[in-house]
């Protein structure tokens, strides 16, 4: 059935493309013979070029046969003699033919005339040299069968020829194979008012001889262009040409064309008239609908964008729900593991061989969680959520106390441990003290982690400026080395030297791309120097503001904590005994509560000092008991409420400010962090932006 209305479909096409062909002989022959023998512009081959372009190729063989017949049949019929019906028919296929033939080089595959390179292709290299190739075969048959003077035949014949196919054929190709564009779509009403607004224009111009008025033309299809497109402009051009030529048969030439007597000058600048118009009005429309082309392309990109954006956004959603889930399971058992560790390995008398197994354990606890912070610390630098937090800090104080964690795997692996200080470096400065000794500390650990003998060093190098040091941290070991060509991997994620390194040594691969990230979130920069089986040093810079050293000394106090009443809420109870063994070697009086329901009933209660919240809890969570505590009346709503939970990412610390915790402590816990995060909130109340006003939001 579809195969059967394609065929009918094409038939009819063929037909009309063969009925406008003979019209187009039939209307040019009689222009011609009407005005004195002039060639009127010759519209006919421009219908069997598109049909041979258009059609497949079959189907404009069987349309240039039809037309043949169609066009010898009106020349005789007007009384041609045979020779020269014979030899125009045959002129006019050739053209035709050849025209479409350079017409598919020129143009591609692709027919649609939607810029004016393409225009200029059709026009330059197929309308041309095929009307110039027909009107040299006419003028030679003329020239010798008639005696007519070559030139003025051939100037004659290309001239009508050339503007005719001009005219019709891009109209043809515009209407068959354009799009209709949306921006394009008019009402009835106002598709009516332009063509006639066109029809008056032209009327006026070529309907009178009293008055010069051909900028009507112009005006009137340039509106059209810009309204209706290129569609709208060809058939307006289309238009014009159809009312000058009849107009100019019934009444003669134009006064603005009345001042030359030459017929032929007369209809040739007639025909350049309609050419001019035409393509004005079509160039403007082609360029009106390039612009609008681009517009539609920048709202199509600009949608994909979107979507590409949402899609990444709920990816990266989903990456971060998949870190934080990961991160709170694995950090939640290993707050058991390293504390009660720590907990035991602190206990007097035991045996050396169970304190080394201790260990151990220790070791490889702290080992599996330097790989957790390692990923959670890349994606916080990978999607810029680091923030420094700057504080004054005693830089020779950080930097032993990081060379003092480093020692202890050092001196396992029987390995020198040094540290070299210029004089200038015992100064107080303004810095992220965590974030710095985690580049150190990880350069450090690096050192000692790929050096199987010899010694690590830290140097610490000052250049001193008016108000700003640019302080300058060397980590050299005797290790393995890197080779030249595999340095420039060594900060990016994932990257080791070689696949051998994860295998012998461990680790994650992401140590070096987060210092990097960290250096230059500082402002600073960080490189290496090395050489295979001689070791390697690593650097980084930073600068840093110097500030009073009695600034580092009250940030550095510490106040003691005991005596402190404290709520613990935590659902787990391997986690609660862990930390009200904490809590109590702090000196600190405890109360119990196993969810945040719990918490809640607690605290109406009872008065606490302090309450540490877990956020993961059945029955009512830490947010939800938060928000409740602090509507309560009374001062129990402004207690101090700190997180102590295993969810680290950004987010989840600012929903657990949002809800009215004044503080955060991480799973697994450390002892002294815990220690110092109660004496910065029982050393003075908390204010009313951490309490009750983030309690309402």
């Amino acid at each position: 059935m579809k195969a059967a209305s394609a065929t009918a479909k094409r038939a009819w096409t063929l037909l009309g493309y063969a009925f406008g062909f003979t019209v187009s002989v039939i209307i040019s022959c009689a222009m011609t013979r009407a005005g004195d023998g002039v060639a009127a512009m010759w519209t006919a081959n421009a219908f069997l070029v598109s049909a041979l372009l258009t059609m497949p190729r079959r189907w404009g063989m069987a349309c240039a046969a039809i037309c043949a017949v169609c066009n010898f049949a009106v020349y005789q019929s007007l009384g041609d003699p045979l020779p020269r019906s014979v030899i125009f028919t045959l002129i006019n296929i050739g053209e035709s033919l050849g025209a479409a033939w350079a017409a598919r080089i020129a143009l591609g595959a692709s027919l649609r005339l939607e810029d004016f390179r393409r225009l200029g292709r059709l026009f330059g290299l197929a309308i041309m040299p095929a009307a110039g190739v027909a009107a040299t075969v006419a003028t030679l048959y003329l020239a010798l069968s008639a005696g007519k003077p070559w030139m003025v035949v051939w100037k004659d014949w290309f001239q009508s020829d050339a503007i005719g196919m001009g005219i019709v054929l891009p109209a043809l190709l515009i209407l068959t194979r354009g799009h209709a564009r949306p921006q394009f779509r008019r009402s009835l009403l106002e598709v009516v008012s332009l063509f006639s607004a066109v029809t008056v224009g032209a009327i006026a111009v070529f309907g009178q001889n009293e008055y010069p008025l051909p900028f009507l033309v112009y005006a009137s299809l340039t509106v059209l262009a810009f309204r209706l497109g290129p569609r709208g402009a060809v058939l307006g051009g289309l238009l014009v040409s159809a009312i000058a030529m009849g107009l100019y048969m019934l009444s003669g030439p134009p006064v603005f064309f009345s001042n030359t007597r030459d017929p032929a000058v007369r209809m040739h600048l007639m025909q350049l008239y309609c050419m001019v118009a035409f393509y004005s009005a079509l160039l403007t429309a082609t360029a009106v609908a390039g612009q609008a082309r681009l517009e539609a392309m920048f709202v199509a990109r600009m949608r994909v964008a979107r979507h590409a954006r949402a899609r990444a956004i709920h990816a990266n959603a989903a990456k971060t729900e998949f870190l934080a889930t990961m991160s709170h399971e694995i950090r939640t058992p290993m707050n058991s593991i390293l504390g009660f560790t720590k907990l035991v390995m602190a206990t007097p008398g035991l045996p050396d061989e169970v304190q080394r197994r201790l260990g151990l354990i220790d070791s490889a606890g702290a080992s599996l969680l330097t790989v957790v912070n390692d990923i959670l610390d890349f994606s916080k630098v990978e999607a810029g959520e680091v923030e420094l937090h700057l504080a004054p800090i005693s830089l020779r104080r950080l930097v032993e106390d990081t060379v003092a964690i480093a020692a202890e795997p050092a001196q396992r692996k029987g390995l020198d441990l040094n540290l070299r200080m210029d004089d200038a470096a015992d100064q107080t400065y303004m810095a992220d003290e965590m974030r710095i000794r985690q580049v150190i500390l990880n350069l450090l650990n690096n050192g000692v982690k790929f050096t199987r003998d010899g010694s690590v060093e830290l140097a610490v190098e000052v250049d001193e400026g008016p108000h700003i040091d640019t302080v300058r941290f060397i980590i050299t070991d005797t290790g393995v080395g890197i080779p030249l060509d595999r340095r420039d991997r060594l900060f990016e994620r994932f990257s080791q030297v070689d696949s051998s390194v994860a295998r012998t040594y461990g680790g994650t691969g992401l140590g070096l791309a987060i210092c990097k990230g960290l250096v230059e979130l500082m402002d600073g920069a960080i490189g290496v120097r090395s050489a295979p089986g001689r070791g390697s040093s690593f650097w980084f810079e930073a600068p840093l503001s110097r500030c009073e050293a009695q600034d580092a000394a009250d940030a550095e106090q510490t106040e003691s904590v005991s005596g402190a009443r404290v709520l613990l809420v935590d659902d787990h109870p391997m986690n609660r005994e862990l930390g009200l063994t904490f809590l109590t070697l702090l000196g600190c009086d405890v109360v119990l509560a196993e969810d945040g329901a719990a918490a809640v009933a607690a605290a109406k209660a009872g008065v606490f000092d302090l309450i540490l919240m877990d956020v993961h809890m059945p029955v009512m969570d830490g947010l939800a008991a938060t928000r409740a505590i602090r509507a309560l009346s009374g001062s129990v709503a402004a207690t101090p409420i700190i997180a102590m939970t295993a969810d680290v990412l950004p987010e989840h610390i600012e929903r657990c400010r949002m809800a009215g915790m004044v503080d955060h402590v991480a799973k697994p816990v450390r002892i002294e962090a815990l220690h110092a995060t109660l004496a910065r909130h029982l050393g003075h109340p908390p204010t009313a932006a951490e309490a009750a006003p983030r309690a309402v939001a």
